[in-house]
């Protein structure tokens, strides 16, 4: 079953396969990013950071900066969410963190 990502609100937005997929996709199946380390910071397809999930949220650190990311994982292609997405657990850290701009996801 595919681990869903949500916003700030608790929409879903992202998923990965499961919790140790290097690849976020968008809703449609389309990679959007990777985690390309080992923590839980994600790039966009250019390298940049895009988001950070925290817990089952895939959001922006008020606090970003730019890290290099010299190699991404192999695109796997598009892919099917399966499973429908849970309802999202309850997020209290809000001041620290704002939605992924929705032209990354588009």
């Amino acid at each position: 079953m595919s681990v869903y990502l949500f916003d700030m609100e608790g929409d879903p937005v992202a998923f990965r396969r499961s919790w140790s997929d290097p690849h976020v996709f968008d809703l449609r199946g389309r990679r959007i990013g990777c985690l390309p380390w080992d923590d839980n910071e994600v790039v966009d397809l250019d390298g940049r950071y895009l988001g950070t999930v925290v817990d089952d949220r895939l959001v922006r650190r008020n606090d970003s900066c730019q890290r290099p990311c010299a190699e991404l994982p192999a695109d796997p292609g598009t892919v099917e969410p399966t499973g429908r997405p849970l309802a999202p657990h309850y997020f209290p850290n809000r001041f620290a963190y704002e939605d992924i701009p929705l032209q990354h996801l588009g």
